[in-house]
């Protein structure tokens, strides 16, 4: 900030000079120069960032609790946990969903294909796990694969800001507690536009052009983290095609310990090729 100030004031000072000598010679006057662009004063959070990553990456492993909206199917309360390979992130929870009703639900995604189990969605009484696959052209799969994409990110902030990192903004921090833990909490802002221009991945880069071709300047996000560095809570919230509003909020604990992930059984797993039936309240 002192440079910057210090710039403008010598660029004032030649534009008083010039209009002062041109007034003196009768020289034409030139155009007003235009006002300079006002710099934005909100740290950039791409150290920050960068750091937290490393760390999400070095441990590999975390328990997760989540809760909030997944849009169309409802009220979400599970627990789980994530592994993290390389860019992918494995995730397995078992909790409830209410919407008109409270249903057990499960949750698998391996290798980005998403796996459900629900009351309200199973293919036939002898397949519970319903596959949602992101490029699946079944019912299931572009009806849920949205909000379940939501839900998968939702777990791994590198999802979000991997390769945006210059274009997040810090609005504000403040001393927090998680669960007991002292953290600190970050709300940060991404700028859609650069974000759109920096992004590497594609899915990410179309979400940032969308939201600031509606208007959208800044997503906002909120990240808590604990005195190692690494992620104590995430919170983001985020309009989704065919889901509705999600929002959710993942708490994190017992970096880097042994997870259990599997995929459900292959005999139990089937998909919705068309609308299915409405789904019966259990007797």
């Amino acid at each position: 900030m002192p440079r910057a100030r210090t710039r403008t004031a010598v660029l004032s000072a030649g534009l008083v000079m010039t209009a002062t000598l041109g007034a003196c010679t009768g020289a034409p006057q030139p155009h007003a120069a235009m006002p300079m662009a006002r710099p934005d004063p909100r740290p950039v959070a791409e150290a920050m960032l960068a750091d937290t990553i490393n760390k999400i990456n070095q441990h590999g492993t975390a328990h997760a609790t989540m809760s909030g909206s997944l849009g169309v199917v409802g009220q979400l309360n599970a627990d789980g946990a994530v592994r993290y390979r390389g860019p992918q992130a494995d995730l397995a929870l078992d909790g409830k969903t209410r919407n008109t009703r409270t249903e057990d639900l499960a949750v698998s995604i391996v290798d980005e294909v998403g796996y459900l189990n629900t009351p309200l969605a199973r293919p036939d009484a002898t397949k519970p796990w319903l596959k949602i696959s992101q490029d699946g052209s079944d019912f299931g799969s572009k009806l849920l694969s949205p909000a379940l994409d939501q839900l998968h990110e939702s777990v791994d902030p590198r999802a979000t800001f991997s390769g945006i990192e210059q274009a997040t903004r810090i609005q504000d921090s403040a001393p927090d507690t998680v669960d007991g833990r002292p953290t600190t909490r970050y709300d940060l802002r991404v700028l859609t536009e650069e974000a759109a221009r920096t992004a590497t991945d594609e899915q990410q880069r179309e979400r940032f052009q969308r939201a600031a071709e509606n208007g959208e300047r800044e997503l906002g996000y909120q990240l808590w983290l604990d005195e190692s560095g690494l992620p104590a809570k995430f919170a983001a919230t985020t309009k989704v095609a065919q889901a509705g509003q999600v929002s959710l909020v993942s708490t994190y604990r017992d970096w880097g310990s042994p997870v259990d992930i599997h995929l459900p059984p292959a005999a139990e797993v089937g998909i919705f090729d068309d609308l299915p039936p409405m789904a019966q309240p259990p007797r």
